[in-house]
């Protein structure tokens, strides 16, 4: 137990210093404006979607039940797996990073944050999600918006083999060995 502890905090320390300069952060009024255009845009969608109710109601009676399973916009083209840290996999850490991406309206993901995880781990899985690519979600009009992605990437280890997992928020499951 006092091994982990040690551990966790050293890690702690590393992780926070190696991070607070990361590549592509946007900060301030920037974030601001970023996430109230990403409300407006949700707002699009909720109208546009509105919209098709109303027409089904008038064609069908009532209002179709949405189709689960597959993504019609904003589906992951390309989830970049992270590289399994040196002294993380030297110590055996392992855990779970959840990652916040915000995707502009050409796919490529234009702010990420580490929403939960360990901070040795978070570095190198907020670099990934910043590098992965999404098709672009359009509204009913066809005008590509900024939207909203979780990833959840899983550092694990399985007897001494290193294993890397993600899981979107539209559960897609990729694994690297």
């Amino acid at each position: 137990m006092a091994n982990y502890v040690f551990k966790t905090i050293i890690l702690f320390f590393i992780g926070c210093s190696s991070c607070l300069n990361c590549a592509g952060q946007i900060k301030g009024d920037k974030l601001r404006s970023l996430l109230a255009e990403v409300r407006e845009d949700k707002k699009l969608v909720a109208a546009c979607e509105q919209k098709a109710r109303e027409y089904q109601i008038a064609k069908f009676g009532r209002a179709l039940p949405k189709l689960s399973g597959h993504c019609w916009d904003g589906c992951p083209t390309s989830i970049v797996l992270p590289y399994y840290p040196r002294e993380a996999r030297r110590l055996g850490i392992s855990g779970q990073v959840k990652v916040e991406t915000i995707v502009g309206e050409n796919g490529k993901v234009v702010y990420a944050r580490v929403i939960k995880g360990l901070p040795f781990l978070s570095q190198a899985a907020e670099r990934a999600a910043s590098h992965s690519s999404y098709t672009p979600q359009k509204t009913c009009g066809d005008k590509s918006i900024k939207f909203r992605w979780t990833i959840t990437y899983n550092f694990y280890f399985n007897r001494g083999a290193l294993k890397i997992t993600t899981a979107s928020n539209k559960a897609l499951q990729l694994t690297a060995r």
